[in-house]
């Protein structure tokens, strides 16, 4: 009987530590939302995009504020459509004349975060044929999975394997030099894009390969690099101006930039670790911004589209936490939650905000 009388004092400590921060944040929603932050080529500095009361605030980080109408003027690659609307779009910068195709054909987004990568897998993966000849991307009737031997793809309508394809997907890689079983893998299987880059991985010996479908057959490369601890993870990118195949972050926790000849490049940032930051990079056609949001500070840099290097670097540690959570983590020391910014898993995580 005692054993029951502890067993139900804490089970209802732990629904105590569930409800009552789940009641708290239903009554005092969060609003700590991280400002949108672009580098401004012109002014030399970051201009962030704040919103209070509604209103989007335009500042950079030495204090000055600047209208709309400035910040679109100090920002002429991001804001190119409303400059051109107004007629106020530059001839030329930095000696390269500007056009609106020019400019939308060398911007580059991408956005990454510890839950975004962190999510269930059913394993399997779609090839599509990077050279079609035809405007739209279609889907393939297969897809493929991983084994420790190799790839093997299935037929989505019959659900048999097709023998033939595997074996030629497979020994294409082995050809040239890939050990199996794959170590990591990244593509993106939307045919909402201009082309296809096909998929990075590494094998056992955590070399770097990149692998895609040309006319039906496999076309296999090792890529070329410096890198001498392996990789933690690896990211397949389609920029507009086909510059880029991908980006890759070794284990000692440095970003790469692989480039359309198959090598690697350093980005000149500090250290990112994708399981512990969130990271956006928001490309030009001189420059990229790069946020990194970790769990003490917010870190902006801008680093040169063609080389890589850092041009400029801007980091803010966190400020103190706003009330409501102040008040939050006083009442309630012991927070229990189920979902994560870590992951998409549902699983009781402890303070983990």
């Amino acid at each position: 009987m005692r054993y029951i009388k502890y067993l139900i004092i804490a089970l209802s400590l732990i629904v105590i530590a569930w409800l009552l921060p789940a009641l708290y944040e239903l009554v005092i929603p969060r609003t700590d939302k991280m400002p949108f932050v672009v580098y401004s080529c012109l002014d030399s500095t970051f201009i962030r995009f704040e919103s209070s009361n509604k209103q989007i605030r335009y500042v950079d980080f030495r204090g000055q504020e600047f209208s709309k109408t400035q910040a679109d003027s100090l920002l002429p690659l991001f804001a190119f459509r409303q400059l051109v609307a107004e007629g106020r779009l530059p001839d030329s910068l930095y000696g390269v004349a500007l056009t609106p195709k020019l400019i939308q054909q060398n911007s580059f987004h991408f956005k990454t975060s510890p839950k975004q990568l962190n999510k269930p897998a059913v394993g399997l993966y779609t090839m599509l044929e990077s050279a079609s000849g035809r405007v739209d991307l279609t889907l393939p009737p297969d897809v493929f999975r991983l084994t420790k031997d190799g790839l093997e793809f299935i037929d989505c309508e019959t659900n048999t394997i097709n023998r033939a394809k595997s074996v030629s997907f497979t020994r294409e890689l082995t050809k040239h030099g890939f050990t199996f079983p794959v170590q990591l893998i990244w593509g993106n299987s939307s045919t909402r894009k201009d082309y296809d880059n096909g998929f990075l991985l590494t094998d056992a010996n955590d070399r770097l390969f990149q692998l895609k479908m040309v006319k039906g057959v496999p076309w296999v490369r090792e890529i070329k690099t410096d890198n001498i601890n392996g990789w933690k993870q690896v990211f397949t990118v389609e920029p507009a101006n086909r510059q880029l195949i991908g980006l890759v972050v070794s284990n000692d926790d440095q970003l790469f930039a692989v480039t359309r000849d198959g090598k690697t490049v350093l980005v000149g940032i500090d250290a990112y670790d994708p399981q512990q930051m969130q990271i956006t990079i928001v490309g030009d056609l001189f420059h990229w911004t790069i946020t990194e949001y970790t769990a003490t500070d917010s870190r902006y840099y801008a680093v040169d589209a063609k080389t890589f290097e850092q041009v400029a670097c801007e980091m803010v540690p966190d400020g103190e936490r706003p009330l409501a959570q102040r008040i939050e983590r006083w009442l309630l020391p012991i927070r229990l939650r189920f979902t994560s910014w870590r992951t998409q898993l549902i699983q009781p995580n402890i303070n983990d905000d």
